[in-house]
C-alpha cells in the first residue's frame, strides 16, 4: 500500500493497494479504502465506496480465476485519487487494473442468483460516470474506473 498526501498543485490524494486474484481480496479493498477514506477526511463516502471498491475487485478476482496462469496468479490493482472535487463537496475515483483483457459485460441476475450485479452496482453508485478500457504492452489487462462524487445517489453532495 502506498498513499500521497494532498498535492498543493491540484487538491488530490492518492493511494494504491495490490493483492493478490484471491477470494480474500474483496476485503483487503474495503479495509483500504476504509483507511484511506477516513485519513482523507471523506468518511461521508465510507460506505459507497467501500461497495463498490469490493464490487471492482470481486470482478477483476473472477475474470482471474477463469484464465490458466503459468507463472502464478497475477495480481490486481486498486488505485484511489480523492479530493473536494469541483462541487468543493468531495469525490472519489476508484480505478482497478486486473490481467484479463476481456470487456466487462454487465450480468442480467435474477433474485435469486448470488453474481451479476456488480457493473449494475457500479453504474448506480458513480451515477453512470465508469468506463474500462484495455491498456497496451507491456501491461495489458484491463482498467475500470468510476467516480463517486455523492456519498449515496439518492442523497445530495455534501
Amino acid at each position: 500500500m502506498a498513499t500521497g498526501w494532498p498535492d498543493s498543485r491540484c487538491g488530490l490524494s492518492w493511494s494504491w493497494a495490490r493483492t493478490g486474484a484471491y477470494r480474500n481480496a474483496a476485503g483487503s479493498a474495503r479495509g483500504h479504502a476504509r483507511n484511506v477514506l477516513a485519513e482523507w477526511g471523506l468518511g461521508q463516502f465510507t460506505d459507497a465506496v467501500t461497495l463498490l471498491a469490493s464490487e471492482m475487485i470481486t470482478n477483476s478476482v473472477a475474470a482471474t480465476e477463469k484464465v490458466t496462469w503459468d507463472a502464478g496468479v497475477p495480481p490486481v490493482r486498486l488505485w484511489m485519487l480523492g479530493g473536494q472535487g469541483a462541487r468543493g463537496t468531495g469525490e472519489v475515483l476508484l480505478v482497478v487494473w486486473d490481467a484479463v483483457a476481456e470487456i466487462p459485460e454487465m450480468g442480467q441476475a435474477g433474485a435469486e442468483d448470488e453474481s451479476g450485479r456488480g457493473l449494475g452496482i457500479m453504474h448506480w453508485l458513480s451515477g453512470r460516470q465508469w468506463e474500462w478500457y484495455l491498456p497496451g504492452q507491456p501491461h495489458g489487462g484491463k482498467v475500470t474506473r468510476a467516480l463517486i462524487d455523492h456519498p449515496w445517489r439518492d442523497q445530495p453532495p455534501g
